[in-house]
């Protein structure tokens, strides 16, 4: 499949990576919470991570962004990692929006094969636990992290299998849920 194509007819599969920003200057140091940039850490820490992914193999047909500054800068280390995706600003990845209006969103999207979200906390922990029908409190998603969730027909509640987890720190994808508990981290 050619990166930024639909799926074709018959397709059933869709492929959902949801990306929590990398990390970002503390809220204390004055600057409003939507213009927060990564640190040079963040930075380090997501492009590796993002090189982990490409070597995956997996391709990436539409990156969808937050508009608050640590997440596009994330979703761009992320294309610059994957090459040939499309990128948008999705309003609904604003943390201050709900988990049902990006479920919606995402499902107005389910043409594409291979969809990433990057976002915040708690909101992606809550998208991850309404598709997958794992209780919201046994996941959490640290900076930097990327999830793999298959949806095979629908995306709706309950519809999604979650593969994977990659981690900032790990060598290594970790199969299911394994992966997904860390202590809270503010967004």
């Amino acid at each position: 499949m050619v990166p930024g194509s639909l799926r074709p007819l018959g397709a059933d599969m869709m492929e959902i990576y949801v990306v929590r920003h990398g990390i970002a200057v503390p809220s204390e140091a004055g600057i409003p919470d939507r213009f927060r940039p990564l640190t040079s850490k963040g930075r380090r820490r997501f492009r590796r991570t993002a090189r982990r992914f490409a070597r995956l193999g997996r391709e990436l047909d539409l990156i969808l962004t937050s508009p608050l500054v640590r997440a596009v800068q994330t979703a761009e280390i992320l294309v610059g990692a994957v090459k040939n995706a499309e990128v948008a600003v999705l309003e609904e990845l604003d943390p201050k929006s709900g988990v049902a209006p990006l479920l919606e969103a995402v499902a107005r999207r389910a043409d594409f094969r291979s969809v990433a979200l990057v976002g915040h906390e708690p909101q992606l922990s809550g998208l991850v636990a309404l598709l997958t029908a794992i209780p919201g409190s046994e996941i959490e998603m640290r900076k930097g992290a990327i999830v793999r969730l298959d949806v095979a027909e629908a995306v709706e509640p309950g519809s999604a299998e979650l593969r994977w987890t990659l981690n900032p720190m790990s060598k290594e994808v970790e199969k299911g849920g394994r992966g997904l508990g860390s202590p809270r981290e503010p967004a």
